[in-house]
């Protein structure tokens, strides 16, 4: 009997799309903090996501387009 799992690669998401998963998480810790400062600590952590996913979301923008 086999008993080894496959371990896959993780997915390659885009910076982007990892930037908002994280924002997102850090939002979810905000609202769940037991005491004000995890609550504080967490909303400074979704800042500075939401801050980079911006700055992906500009650099997306301005990327060149090609046509297939």
């Amino acid at each position: 009997m086999d008993t080894h799992t496959n371990i896959t690669e993780p997915r390659k998401y885009h910076p982007a799309a990892h930037a908002l998963h994280r924002q997102m998480v850090a939002v979810r810790r905000t609202m769940s903090a037991a005491t004000v400062e995890e609550s504080q600590a967490a909303a400074r952590w979704a800042q500075a996501w939401y801050q980079l996913v911006q700055r992906k979301l500009e650099d997306l923008q301005h990327a060149p387009r090609y046509l297939h």
